[in-house]
């Protein structure tokens, strides 16, 4: 009776193992390449905190959920005019890549001087490594002192 129990319990256990199994196998495509349902998804964040620190360097952190080629336009706005940099660069999925401008002291002592109405802008084109696709996203931050 307990060699039984054992073998049906170790067969359910089986079962429930090849159920699992199936339900979380990744997609096949006609090519034979699995593929991740998830979309490729890009975060943008100030180096610290919630705002952007003045200083000569403005720093960003951009980051891809999966293998991508990202591009990055930083524009720094202020009332007296804007600048832009851009700049590229592959990232593996998960990984931070700490980007942003770098400014002369001049900009230094004008950011300084208008921080609280000037604003960093970065827009992000990520292209997913894998299929392709491509995913734009733009944010704006505020300074801190």
């Amino acid at each position: 009776m307990n060699i039984t129990r054992k073998f049906f319990a170790g067969f359910v256990v089986a079962a429930i193992v090849a159920l699992g199994a199936a339900f979380t196998a990744p997609a096949a495509t006609a090519g034979g390449a699995t593929v991740s349902a998830a979309p490729l998804k890009i975060k943008v964040a100030p180096f610290a905190g919630t705002r952007v620190q003045v200083a000569k360097k403005l720093k960003v952190i951009v980051s891809c959920s999966k293998d991508c080629d990202a591009k990055v336009k930083v524009t720094l706005i202020t009332p007296v005019g804007t600048s832009s940099v851009k700049g590229g660069r592959s990232l593996s999925a998960g990984s931070g890549w700490i980007t942003g401008m770098i400014l002369t002291n001049y900009g230094v002592t004008l950011l300084k001087n208008h921080f609280r109405f000037s604003r960093l802008k970065v827009e992000v084109t990520a292209t997913n490594v894998s299929n392709g696709t491509v995913r734009k996203q733009t944010k704006s931050f505020l300074f801190r002192r």
